[in-house]
């Protein structure tokens, strides 16, 4: 690592000066980076990437609207009901596929990102729910066709 490695991960994780200084005498015995050693260096920096994951995993989940949480379960299906996904080929069983879908059903084309399905109107989300409850039913009634049992 480098000098500057340690100071771009303190100003990323907003580290204040004394906090900083406190893990490198921790860390490491020493007050400043520039008089860490090889091994100080890797101790340091993996003591603020685990401090950046600790952080990370801290923060609060956001909770799904009932409109995201009824799209999913289309999607990934449940205990009892396969989802969509499970219907399709391999290379399309991913987030994109689904987005790409609701981008189209709904019309709303500024979905890109899996947190983008909280933004859908009232109207939007219905006909995406709806598109997927029909892609899904055709899926299923397919799958009846090609079992004769």
């Amino acid at each position: 690592m480098s000098l500057k490695a340690i100071h771009w991960a303190r100003r990323e994780l907003g580290l204040a000066d004394a906090e900083y200084r406190a893990i490198l005498r921790e860390v490491a015995s020493v007050d400043s980076a520039k008089h860490l050693d090889a091994a100080g260096d890797r101790a340091v920096m993996a003591r603020l990437y685990a401090l950046r994951d600790e952080r990370r995993g801290a923060a609060p989940k956001r909770v799904k609207t009932p409109t995201e949480r009824k799209i999913w379960r289309l999607w990934l299906g449940d205990e009892n009901d396969p989802g969509l996904r499970s219907y399709l080929p391999q290379p399309e069983r991913t987030v994109a596929y689904l987005l790409g879908f609701v981008r189209r059903a709904s019309g709303n084309q500024k979905i890109q990102e899996a947190d983008d399905l909280a933004g859908l109107t009232r109207q939007q989300a219905y006909h995406a729910i709806e598109a997927l409850k029909s892609r899904l039913e055709q899926e299923r009634k397919s799958i009846a066709r090609e079992v004769p049992f």
